[in-house]
């Protein structure tokens, strides 16, 4: 049996640009269901973060960092390539995917089933999120 790791920190990795205008317009695309940000639909709604991602957040008892596609250091850019969305998370080992984007599309904006899938695959990479 191996020792899982602690996550110390969870990067979720937009597939927006940064800015009130960007926020805006995400906004009209979830209103109108027009293709947006797959992670964008889990944690945000029309009025802001979502109450059910502020309680997710909490109960998963770890930082939580938010980037958006031109906000990308050298490092997060060259693990993340052109997976956006996407999760990170951060051990004492440095960075690495957690979830891609077909896994957060899969979620339908869902906050519970983003959860599950979070901690299914934490799971699956030895990982552990504690909460």
């Amino acid at each position: 049996m191996t020792d899982k790791k602690a996550v110390r920190r969870l990067v979720l990795v937009f597939d927006a640009e940064s800015g009130k205008l960007s926020a805006l317009v995400d906004s009209a695309r979830k209103l109108f269901r027009l293709n947006g940000c797959a992670l964008c639909s889990i944690t945000h709604g029309l009025a802001g973060e979502k109450d059910s991602w502020q309680d997710c957040r909490t109960e998963l008892g770890v930082t939580v960092d938010y980037l958006h596609s031109d906000e990308l250091s050298g490092q997060i850019q060259q693990i993340v390539g052109d997976q956006l969305p996407c999760v990170l998370a951060e051990t004492k080992d440095g960075l690495q995917m957690l979830l891609a984007p077909a896994v957060l599309e899969r979620c339908r904006g869902s906050v519970d089933d983003f959860k599950g899938r979070l901690l299914t695959h934490a799971a699956m990479h030895d990982l552990e999120i504690s909460g």
